[in-house]
């Protein structure tokens, strides 16, 4: 049997038995030419050996023994078990404690030590804690009168070194104020 007549042979009505022989024969085919391939001065003997060695076994009986095993499993999970009915079991009324702590609590002692809160630290990468403080705030005075401004340009001044220093830098600032506008071709 070749490839060829493998694959023109597309009946859809081959049964399990001849798909099986058909595989068979193309594995044995392409196993004797590998093996003569590599071993080209091998005897008929040698070769009939490598063939029952490597030779292609399919597992059991196939759909027969898989539906068999998928019978009992279905079996298995279909059968009932023998449940009682619920409203023939009788029951008690539940203990329903009350009160801050469990009954079964309270007379426990447990190992754990005692815990408290953690302090929240503040400042630096910590966020502050919330305050809604807002400052105290008073309204503006408002003036009342006129308003005396006096502009001279001989202040008052009650030292003698004082109205020295203030002579010395004013006549510094009119001389400065001179060179500028003459620079500027200012003319008072």
């Amino acid at each position: 049997m070749t490839l060829e007549s493998a694959f023109t042979d597309t009946s859809y009505g081959l049964e399990l038995e001849k798909i099986r022989n058909k595989i068979k024969q193309l594995y044995t085919d392409l196993i004797t030419q590998a093996y003569k391939l590599s071993n080209p001065s091998a005897s008929p003997e040698e070769i009939q050996d490598f063939l029952e060695t490597n030779e292609l076994e399919f597992k059991g009986d196939g759909f027969e023994e898989e539906s068999e095993d998928l019978e009992s499993l279905l079996e298995a999970l279909s059968k009932e078990d023998d449940l009682e009915e619920v409203k023939d079991k009788s029951y008690e009324k539940p203990d329903v404690e009350s009160g801050k702590e469990l009954k079964s609590k309270s007379k426990e002692k447990t190992t754990a030590p005692a815990t408290k809160a953690l302090d929240i630290q503040s400042g630096g990468l910590f966020k502050p804690k919330d305050r809604n403080i807002l400052p105290k705030t008073s309204a503006l005075k408002i003036p009342t009168g006129t308003i005396q401004r006096s502009i001279t340009d001989n202040p008052s001044v009650s030292t003698v070194e004082l109205k020295d220093i203030w002579d010395e830098e004013r006549s510094k600032l009119l001389a400065l104020v001179q060179k500028r506008n003459r620079e500027n071709g200012v003319r008072l």
